[in-house]
C-alpha cells in the first residue's frame, strides 16, 4: 500500500527538484535522502522503544519501512491509518451482505508491510494473501505476520494467482500511484483472478484534494478526466493520481459493477473508498 501524506507545492523545492530531474540526478537524490533519513529514524525509534510490540500485538514495522507504505515514518501512524483502512473494508463488505468473516480468500494488492494485512489475523478460516511490489516489504511481513502468504510483484506482470481465485481483493492506495496504462492493466488482471461474483475494493484521491492540483490540473479533473502527477515514477510515493466519480464509473470500472462509493472513506490517507462487484452472481448495478 503505497503512502498518501498530503503534500503543499513549495516554490523553491519545485524549483530545486525540476533542476535535479533535468541533470537526471532527481531519482538518486531522492533515494539518498530517504536513505538518510530513514536510517537516523529507525535508530532513534530502536533507541525509545526496544522492540515493544504494536497494542495488536504484532511487531511495529521500522520506521524507514512505514514510510515506503505511508510516507510517513511514525510506526504509530502507520498503525493508525492501517486500522482506519481494515474498519472500512469491514463496514463496506457487511452494509453490501459480504462480512469478511465470510471470505474464504483474499487478497491485499499492494499489501506493503501489512498495514491493512495486519489486522485480518484473527480471520481463521480464511486464506489472506498479500502482494507488492517491494521485497524488503514482502519479506518484512513474510517473517512477523505468519497467519498469511505474501508475495513479490511486478509494475505490470501476471500475478502468480489461478483466474477466479479469490473473493476479495482490494487495493488500497495503489491506483493512486499508477499511470493510466498501468491503471487499467492492473484492472484487468486484479478482474482475471476475482472469481464470479466476487468483490474488488479501490481507493482513489477523489474531490477533496483539489487542493493539490494546478488550475490546469483542476480543469480537467472537473472535466471528468484521469489526473496523474510523475507518471514516469508510476509505482512510488512520487507518482500522484486523481480520479473524477466520473472516470471511475465510466473507465476504471468498466465491467465491473459500482455497489457502493464512500468518499473520504479513511480520514487520515483522504481517498475515497470504491465497492465494485464482477458480474456473475446476479448483482445489479447501484449507481450508489
Amino acid at each position: 500500500m503505497a503512502g498518501e501524506e498530503r503534500r503543499q507545492q513549495v516554490p523553491g523545492k519545485s524549483f530545486l527538484a525540476g533542476c535535479l530531474r533535468s541533470a537526471g540526478l532527481l531519482g538518486p537524490a531522492r533515494a539518498l535522502k530517504r536513505l538518510l533519513t530513514g536510517l537516523t529514524m529507525d535508530l532513534r525509534w530502536a533507541l525509545v522503544n526496544r522492540g515493544r510490540a504494536a497494542p495488536d500485538g504484532l511487531p511495529y514495522p521500522a520506521p524507514r519501512l512505514c514510510f515506503l507504505v505511508s510516507a510517513n515514518y511514525d510506526p504509530r501512524y502507520f498503525l493508525r491509518t492501517g486500522e482506519q483502512g481494515a474498519s472500512c473494508i469491514r463496514s463496506l463488505l457487511q452494509r453490501n451482505g459480504a462480512p469478511i468473516e465470510g471470505m474464504s480468500s483474499i487478497l491485499d494488492f499492494g499489501c506493503g508491510c501489512g498495514r491493512i494485512a495486519r489486522h485480518w489475523s484473527g480471520l481463521h478460516a480464511t486464506a489472506v494473501t498479500g502482494s507488492d511490489i517491494n521485497p524488503a516489504l514482502v519479506r518484512w511481513a513474510g517473517r512477523n505476520l505468519r497467519f498469511g502468504k505474501f508475495d513479490v510483484n511486478g509494475l505490470s506482470a501476471r500475478l502468480p494467482y489461478r483466474d477466479c481465485s479469490f473473493d476479495l481483493v482490494y487495493a488500497v492506495s495503489v491506483f493512486t500511484h499508477l499511470s493510466e496504462p498501468l491503471q487499467r492493466w492492473w484492472m484487468d488482471e486484479l478482474t482475471r483472478i476475482l472469481r464470479p461474483g466476487g468483490l474488488l475494493l479501490v481507493t482513489v484521491k477523489g474531490r477533496d484534494l483539489w487542493n493539490e492540483l494546478s488550475a490546469a490540473e483542476e480543469e480537467r479533473f472537473r472535466a471528468g478526466m484521469l489526473v496523474v502527477k510523475e507518471s514516469e515514477t508510476s509505482g512510488s510515493n512520487y507518482c500522484a493520481a486523481f480520479h473524477p466519480d466520473r472516470y471511475v464509473r465510466d473507465v476504471l470500472a468498466r465491467g465491473l459493477d459500482v455497489l457502493e462509493h464512500e468518499p473520504l472513506g479513511s480520514r487520515d490517507t483522504q481517498q475515497d473508498f470504491y465497492l465494485l462487484g464482477k458480474p456473475g452472481d446476479g448483482r445489479q448495478q447501484s449507481g450508489a
